[in-house]
């Protein structure tokens, strides 16, 4: 069997219990497009992050706080970290000038890296 290579990322799927502030969080805070779903067989949207895309699907169910994350790479580090902690998300930790992790409202972890 020939070993595969995986050239990019194509989505992300989050489960978040609630749409709405979610929606609000990935595209005011962090300013993310919406997208067409090609399949709506359960309530969601998708965002695109450069040539990826995010795929929320709302579920209720309780979601563990884990270290799995995505990680977004923006173009000024700075204003991005004043966006989200103006937004009331905490900042759980950071390295400063090169990334720092926080939270959505479902929970979902999230790694926002700086340029290059």
């Amino acid at each position: 069997m020939q070993p595969i290579k995986c050239l990019r990322l194509t989505h992300v799927n989050l489960r978040v219990d609630r749409l709405e502030p979610a929606l609000r969080f990935y595209m005011d805070v962090l300013r993310l497009e919406s997208v067409t779903r090609r399949d709506a067989e359960s309530r969601g949207a998708w965002l695109r992050v450069g040539d990826a895309e995010i795929h929320l699907a709302e579920d209720a169910a309780p979601q563990p706080a884990s270290n799995r994350h995505i990680a977004l790479e923006v173009a000024d580090l700075p204003a991005a970290r004043a966006a989200v902690a103006g937004s009331g998300a905490v900042i759980e930790k950071e390295e400063k000038g090169v990334r720092f992790w926080t939270r959505d409202p479902a929970g979902n972890r999230l790694e926002i890296v700086g340029p290059g």
